[in-house]
């Protein structure tokens, strides 16, 4: 008697054990499943980054060796972007412009805004693209030297 109760008890764990494990399952499918429709994923470039600092490179140039650029993003949403044409003469190759920038409603795309022109970078992991006046990223054999990278935090 007492090896049929105890069959009987382990039978019943068993069976209570796996049915509770299925029930869980069903219930993470489903909470997986609203979850997977309710979320929105709010993060870009703006907020996960961290993308104030110092970037650095050298673009091509059509009648010079290339520019060197250096472009300082400040928390405070201001800019200062230096450009230097390389091979040219002195006094007459530097240019110096401060500002203030915004983010692109995607807030993957910094906009420096000055009297004149407006410059757009996709903001990227420790590096900016300089982006063509329409706000495509450059292609061809030159792309990467539209790539500025972060030197300073």
């Amino acid at each position: 008697m007492k090896k049929i109760f105890l069959a009987f008890g382990i039978a019943t764990t068993i069976f209570i054990g796996c049915k509770h494990v299925e029930n869980k399952e069903n219930v993470s499918d489903e909470t997986m499943e609203t979850t997977d429709n309710n979320v929105v994923d709010s993060h870009n470039s703006e907020n996960s980054l961290d993308w104030a600092g110092v970037y650095e490179g050298t673009t091509p140039c059509a009648d010079c060796e290339g520019i060197k650029t250096v472009l300082e993003l400040r928390d405070d949403k201001t800019y200062t972007l230096s450009q230097t044409y390389l091979g040219k003469m002195e006094g007459e190759n530097e240019f110096v412009q401060t500002g203030n920038f915004v983010w692109d409603e995607s807030g993957s795309k910094v906009l420096l805004k000055s009297e004149s022109d407006t410059l757009q970078y996709k903001v990227g992991e420790n590096q900016l693209w300089m982006l063509d006046s329409s706000g495509n990223m450059v292609e061809g054999d030159l792309a990467e030297f539209y790539i500025l990278k972060k030197t300073l935090q």
